[in-house]
C-alpha cells in the first residue's frame, strides 16, 4: 500500500520572496523620497540664498539711483539758467556803447561758468552685468527699465565727455580769456548768484573792464557762445530724460518689491 506523504514548502520559497521583494521596494521608496527631500531642501536653500542676493541688489541700487538723482536735479535747476543767461550775455555784448555795462556782462558770465556735469553710479548695474547678475531681478518690468535707464545714463555721460562736445564748448572758453578778465567771474562768483533777481546789488571789488572793446573780437566770441550753448542744451535734454526714467525705475522698484 502506498503512503502519499505531502511536502511542506521549503524555506526561502515563494512566501519568503514575496516579502523579500516588498522590503527592498520600501527600501527603495524611503532612499528615493530621502534623496528628493534634500533636492528639495538645496534647492530651497540655493532660491533662498538667490532672493536674499536680489534684495541687496535692489537696495544697492536705489543708493545709486538717489546719487543720480541729486546730480541729474541739480543739471535741470542749473541748465535752465545758463542758458538763460548765455543769451542774456550775447544781447549785451550786442549793445554799445559797452562801456558802462561791464557789471552785467561779467555778473551773466559768472552765472553760465557752472557747466553741467555727468557722472553715473553704476557700481550696482556693474556687478549685475560682469557677474551675470541679470537674472536674479525676477522683476521682468524692472529688469528692462534698468537697462533702458543704463544705455541713456551712458550715452549722456559719452556725449558728456566727447570730443565733440568740448569741441563746441573749447573755442568760447579760449576766447573769453582773451576778451574779459576772469578773475572777476570768480570774485563775483557767490553774490552773482545770491542776487539772482538784483543783479545791482552785486559789489565789485573794483570797477570792471574787458580786456577789449574790439567790435569784431566781440562779435567772434557771441558766435562761439551760440555754438557752445548748443552743448548745453544737449546736456539739459539729456538730464531732463534721465531724471524722468530714474524716477520711473525708482517707483517701479518700490512698487514692485513692496518698499517705501
Amino acid at each position: 500500500m502506498e503512503v502519499h506523504t505531502h511536502s511542506s514548502p521549503a524555506p526561502g520559497g515563494a512566501h519568503t520572496g514575496k516579502m523579500k521583494f516588498t522590503h527592498y521596494l520600501w527600501e527603495f521608496i524611503m532612499l528615493f523620497l530621502a534623496v528628493f527631500c534634500g533636492f528639495l531642501a538645496e534647492y530651497q536653500l540655493e532660491h533662498k540664498i538667490e532672493k536674499d542676493k536680489e534684495k541687496e541688489f535692489i537696495k544697492s541700487l536705489l543708493s545709486d539711483l538717489k546719487k543720480d538723482s541729486a546730480l541729474l536735479a541739480s543739471n535741470t535747476y542749473v541748465g535752465p539758467r545758463i542758458i538763460q543767461y548765455s543769451d542774456s550775455l550775447i544781447e549785451e555784448l550786442q549793445k554799445v556803447p559797452l562801456q558802462g555795462r561791464e557789471k552785467r556782462v561779467y555778473i551773466f558770465l559768472s552765472l553760465i561758468s557752472d557747466g553741467l556735469t555727468f557722472k553715473y553710479y553704476d557700481r550696482t548695474v556693474s556687478q549685475l552685468r560682469y557677474s551675470g547678475g541679470f537674472r536674479l531681478i525676477q522683476k521682468q518690468d524692472v529688469s528692462n527699465a534698468l537697462l533702458d535707464y543704463d544705455v541713456l545714463m551712458r550715452e549722456a555721460v559719452s556725449y558728456a565727455t566727447s570730443v565733440e562736445s568740448w569741441s563746441f564748448v573749447t573755442p568760447a572758453l579760449q576766447k573769453s580769456a582773451s576778451i574779459f578778465d576772469i578773475n572777476f567771474v570768480f570774485k563775483i562768483y557767490g553774490e552773482a548768484r545770491l542776487y539772482l533777481s538784483q543783479p545791482d546789488s552785486v559789489s565789485f571789488p573794483e570797477i570792471p573792464a574787458l580786456l577789449t572793446y574790439d567790435a569784431k573780437e566781440i562779435k567772434v566770441f557771441s558766435s562761439l557762445q551760440r555754438i557752445a550753448q548748443l552743448t548745453d542744451e544737449s546736456k539739459l535734454d539729456y538730464s531732463i530724460r534721465a531724471l524722468e526714467k530714474n524716477k520711473e525705475l525708482d517707483s517701479l522698484i518700490r512698487k514692485e518689491y513692496n518698499l517705501k
